[in-house]
């Protein structure tokens, strides 16, 4: 599946859309210096990123986002923290118990240092190949970015990545610290090794995904003559993908589970409500936005031999979410039909796909409620939703699919 011909999916589009009168129902076009929903965040640190004319000190996470628009020519660059005691933690699990606030002040106290570069040639530009190597190492690494222009101060929201603040317009790029880069890196980018292979060999030497995530986007891994840099969005959705492949093939050889189970967990105002379900393998996202009732939920499915189409409905969430459900029934040795009935609140403002992943990973973490008949299941998880469960069961291909072959007994009004 190529992920440099996709678009953005109609969830992730609708996320552009926004009730506040502000930025004029423009998510990008916000102004952080006023907007309601994020001023208190950044104004104890606006003062700390204006304060130095001309140059930028300080740990990046190490995160260099590379942006999508005009690709192959796109806009790519260092994030510097400004408030280096907000950095988060490196394992996205320990964000779910951060609150939204903690969340935005870590990421929009990153300063962007922005810089057009052609992804087929990042190497020709000397502050990349400065960058990249900090951008290999596993802990943060000081860098001090000289800039000219303004500070933008218009923070960076995205479907699937994770915002930054303010932006400079890059000079160039000092790393002042030692990157530590795990021996492992070191010797998939010397040999060269094909993208997908390095990847999962990455992943499954114990490298953390979203640094893995990382080694993708910033062009280090397949031959030297066809490293590219990769756009930070899609290189996340890339990466679940690949990740699935492997699962996949192993999960459809092991029994079909005896039962249907429920799992259930909400962090950060996301739910995920996991039905597996007594069947072969099939999968399915259903994502219920509170914000946007009227057009949710969205939905996208595959059956047992998978896709080969980008889920345009729920685009990058399809592909965390199905990860973290191969992930378990890997574990348990297990085959089923997994439905995901996914719920955003309204309270929530994008800071990534990762939540999706990490959410679905949580609720299948804690022990199952267990049922004989799918109906019990939906009976049990109908409180639980805001939307109306018969909203969900309209959109379900899946549960549909399977009550029409006989495989489950589904609700009477299937």
């Amino acid at each position: 599946m190529d992920f440099s011909t996709v678009a953005a999916s109609r969830v992730e589009a609708g996320l552009e859309r926004s009730y506040c009168e502000v930025c004029g129902n423009v998510a990008r076009f916000c102004k952080l210096t006023r907007c309601p929903f994020y001023r208190h965040v950044v104004d104890g640190l606006k003062g700390l990123i204006t304060s130095s004319r001309g140059s930028v000190f300080g740990p990046t996470p190490p995160a260099m986002l590379v942006g999508e628009r005009g690709y192959p020519k796109v806009v790519a660059g260092p994030a510097v923290s400004v408030a280096p005691e907000l950095l988060l933690g490196p394992n996205p699990r320990e964000w779910l118990g951060k609150s939204i606030d903690e969340l935005l002040a870590s990421r929009l106290s990153l300063v962007m240092g922005r810089k057009k570069v052609d992804v087929r040639r990042p190497l020709s530009e000397r502050t990349v190949r400065e960058l990249i190597e900090a951008e290999l190492s596993v802990k943060p690494v000081d860098v001090e970015l000289s800039y000219d222009g303004p500070v933008v101060h218009r923070p960076g929201f995205f479907a699937r990545s994770m915002p930054h603040g303010p932006s400079v317009r890059l000079k160039t790029a000092r790393v002042a610290g030692n990157p530590r880069i795990p021996k492992r890196v070191e010797e998939v980018i010397e040999e060269g090794m094909r993208a997908e292979q390095a990847v999962i060999e990455l992943a499954e030497s114990g490298l953390d995904q979203q640094y893995v995530t990382r080694v993708l986007s910033v062009g280090a891994l397949g031959s030297p003559a066809r490293r590219r840099l990769v756009p930070t969005e899609w290189s996340i959705t890339a990466v679940d993908e690949i990740l699935s492949r492997p699962l996949l093939r192993r999960v459809r050889r092991y029994p079909i589970l005896n039962e249907t189970r429920l799992h259930s967990f909400s962090a950060l105002h996301n739910s995920a409500h996991v039905l597996l379900l007594p069947t072969a393998w099939a999968f399915e996202l259903l994502e219920g936005w509170l914000r946007f009732p009227e057009d949710s939920p969205y939905a996208d499915h595959e059956l047992h031999f998978g896709r080969t189409e980008y889920a345009e409905n729920t685009g990058g969430a399809y592909y965390a979410v199905r990860l973290s459900v191969l992930r378990h029934l890997e574990s348990e040795r297990r085959q089923a039909g997994a439905v995901v009935l996914f719920e955003v609140g309204r309270d929530w403002i994008p800071l990534g796909v990762w939540r999706f992943r990490e959410v679905t990973a949580a609720a299948l973490e804690r022990p199952p409620e267990r049922f004989q008949s799918l109906e019990e299941a939906l009976e049990r998880v109908r409180p639980r939703l805001e939307l109306p469960l018969e909203r969900y069961l309209a959109k379900s291909a899946v549960i549909r699919t399977l009550v029409s072959q006989g495989t489950l007994t589904g609700p009477k009004s299937l």
